[in-house]
């Protein structure tokens, strides 16, 4: 049977209500805990931090997710066809300093802690970009696992576990082919190395043209995984 690693993405004020309701199909298909990833920066209201405990109490995992999900102007090749091709304006770390990124990753921390929450022990950046921040950086954080697009690195052990990644954000015809063939060669991948596979769904993807794949792979039979396990 196939091993899932579900998260939420893309948790902020104005996409609480969509993501609710992503978090809510998931449980009542069995798929859980989950990593719910929280973008800080917003105006968050008391109500609207009362999900996030409540998640948390439920067993969840609260997954910092950068600050504000947005990057600056594309300044180098790298950074311009990263944006072209994946993450448009969201890999928020590209195309900043090391000391500039790691004041994004303090920051978050620091707000899980103001808002009443556990201290995060999951960091994600945004688009999975880590840019140029080293793994080591997040030595004298409360993170112990940090999710790039190759995988799950634990800073306690310091090791990698590189697990496939698939995900349905796709609002035009172009992304949604090229999904479609990324997602089924990892699928394959997971299920040929007999590791979990990664699944991302963010607030819209519901509503966008790969719907109908990412309700597929919510109902379908299959083991769930938490990072804990890893």
């Amino acid at each position: 049977m196939r091993s899932i690693i579900w998260s939420v993405h893309d948790v902020t004020p104005s996409t609480l209500d969509r993501a609710a309701e992503i978090v809510d199909l998931l449980v009542a298909s069995g798929a859980g805990p989950l990593a719910v990833l929280v973008v800080p920066d917003g105006q968050w209201t008391d109500d609207q931090i009362a999900p996030l405990r409540r998640w948390e109490h439920d067993g969840h995992m609260l997954a910092a997710h950068g600050w504000s999900h947005h990057a600056e102007p594309p300044r180098g090749v790298y950074h311009r066809l990263h944006s072209a091709l994946l993450s448009r304006d969201a890999a928020e770390h590209l195309g900043r300093s090391r000391g500039d990124v790691l004041d994004i990753v303090r920051r978050g921390e620091a707000w899980f802690g103001a808002a009443g929450l556990q201290p995060p022990r999951l960091y994600v950046p945004p688009a999975w970009a880590l840019g140029a921040l080293p793994l080591a950086a997040f030595d004298e954080t409360s993170f112990r696992w940090v999710e790039t697009l190759s995988g799950i690195y634990d800073t306690r052990s310091r090791r990698w576990h590189r697990l496939p990644l698939v995900g349905f954000e796709a609002d035009t015809r172009f992304r949604a082919r090229s999904l479609r063939m990324l997602n089924a060669a990892n699928l394959a991948l997971g299920a040929a190395l007999r590791r979990p596979v990664r699944a991302g769904v963010h607030p819209d993807d519901l509503s966008l043209l790969l719907a109908r794949e990412a309700l597929g792979l919510i109902r379908s039979p299959h083991r769930v995984v938490a990072i804990t396990e890893l």
